[in-house]
């Protein structure tokens, strides 16, 4: 199983060579498609009108993993470790990074700048 950043959704519902690419490996190695709730909620968030019909649509083949108590104390972790350094990456990447981090699945990311900097997270970058 492999997660999906908000990056990649985005990167994936414009088009983009590179992403699609990126998923399409995955899913010809056998990987389930996933997302964190956190993605839904900037997905949500983008526009006024919330989640458009062509986004609902591309959601129908992710499943979301939720994100309670653990996902919340890896994301700190990871949060607090970067901020220490000066490498913030924003609580909205930590909690997705901390979502990945549980589930111990990899994150299939655009934002190769913001996740490679997490300690122990596996990134597909493209």
């Amino acid at each position: 199983m492999v997660i999906l950043d908000t990056s990649t959704i985005i990167d994936v519902s414009r088009g983009n060579g590179r992403a699609v690419a990126a998923v399409r490996k995955a899913r010809q190695e056998g990987e389930a498609m996933t997302a964190s709730a956190i993605t839904l909620f900037e997905l949500a968030a983008s526009t006024p009108a919330g989640l458009g019909e062509k986004m609902r649509e591309l959601l129908k083949a992710v499943d979301v993993v939720e994100f309670g108590p653990a996902q919340a104390e890896a994301a700190a972790a990871a949060y607090s470790e970067l901020r220490g350094k000066g490498e913030d990456i924003g609580v909205l990447d930590a909690m997705i990074a901390g979502t990945a981090l549980c589930a111990r699945q990899a994150l299939i990311t655009g934002n190769a700048k913001h996740f490679k900097r997490v300690r122990g997270l596996e990134t597909i970058t493209y």
